[in-house]
């Protein structure tokens, strides 16, 4: 199923957003949506439309177009209907997603060097297996083996290829995988144990679910409501996994912080700060600070992720060149000493 992008995504809520803030009548600006972007945009902007002049509330037209919209868009628009409060939740979901899009552009272009260089390597080891082995059947001897799996020449060049295509979509798939949930949330807790990776896990989904849970308690919603959008806006399955022990914990009358840190998922800094919110009444408020501060956190760890995976890259294509240099050099020492003993 198609889904928005983040770029235009945040720009329509960027625009509905200050568009209702003006007093331009909610119709009129998903008129003018039906006319922009992408026909698949257009397609559902228009659904958007017809709902609306039919009498459908926003977060109802939105559910009309399937999953086209993310949920936490749908769910926070529907909150903010019914609070009176649309304008400033669209206006804080396109701050939201501008994050997220930050946080993606810092890490890709982190890595864009390094992962040219490491195709640049792959690349010239594919060539090597091409030109040394035809090289060396051409001349009558024995082609160069130079990775040591009897990968010469062009069906050695198809085979390598193949290998390195096959293992860069594991690669994506697993990453997909883990994110998703797909393998449940072991590997994931596994992961966001490793220094590196964890960080940047971890402060990315709390600055998701803390500012949820501001924006939530700040529009009024009841707890328990405001609990599960904010555990589901982490969008990390470890943590959306103890929706229902949190949502048992506040039907039993506890606090959030209680509620929370019986999970055992979350800092101790983190829950504390949310008890002193609350022993003060200032939750929402608290959590809207909390929400840049673990934001700031998870730039800086994008940046830490950015730097890890720049020297792994690194890493890996200094031991490709070393192990050619070792097999080229082996292979040449034996064709000379071949060659000495013949005298």
């Amino acid at each position: 199923m198609t889904r928005i992008g983040l770029q235009p995504l945040a720009r329509m809520l960027q625009r509905v957003g200050v568009s209702l803030q003006a007093g331009v009548d909610l119709r009129q600006v998903w008129d003018k949506e039906a006319q922009r972007g992408t026909p698949a945009y257009r397609h559902r902007a228009t659904i958007v439309r017809d709902r609306i002049a039919a009498g459908d509330s926003l977060a109802e037209s939105l559910a009309a177009c399937s999953d086209y919209f993310p949920p936490l868009v749908r769910d926070l628009v529907d909150v903010g209907e019914k609070t009176g409060r649309l304008d400033e939740v669209l206006i804080g979901l396109a701050q939201h997603y501008e994050h997220l899009m930050f946080l993606r552009r810092t890490f890709l272009f982190g890595i864009a060097w390094p992962g040219l260089q490491l195709v640049m390597a792959l690349g010239v080891i594919g060539l090597l297996i091409f030109v040394l082995g035809m090289i060396g059947g051409g001349a009558g001897g024995e082609p160069v083996d130079i990775l040591g799996f009897g990968l010469v020449g062009g069906r050695g060049l198809v085979i390598y290829a193949m290998l390195v295509s096959l293992v860069f979509a594991f690669g994506a798939l697993a990453g997909v995988a883990l994110l998703r949930g797909w393998l449940g949330t072991t590997p994931l807790q596994i992961a966001m144990q490793v220094p590196v990776i964890g960080n940047y896990l971890q402060t990315s989904a709390l600055s998701r679910f803390a500012w949820t849970l501001a924006l939530t308690l700040d529009s009024g919603l009841d707890a328990r409501h405001a609990m599960k959008l904010s555990l589901r806006s982490t969008q990390n399955p470890f943590y959306k996994a103890a929706m229902n022990q949190v949502d048992t914990a506040l039907l039993e009358g506890r606090e959030f912080h209680e509620s929370l840190r019986a999970t055992g998922m979350f800092p101790d800094e983190f829950l504390d700060s949310l008890e002193a919110a609350e022993i003060a009444g200032t939750p929402g408020t608290t959590m809207s600070h909390m929400a840049e501060d673990y934001r700031n956190r998870a730039a800086a760890a994008a940046g830490g992720l950015t730097m890890a995976a720049t020297v792994g890259v690194w890493v890996t294509v200094g031991v490709f060149l070393v192990l050619m240099i070792f097999r080229l050099a082996l292979f040449y020492l034996g064709t000379l000493n071949e060659a000495l003993q013949g005298f």
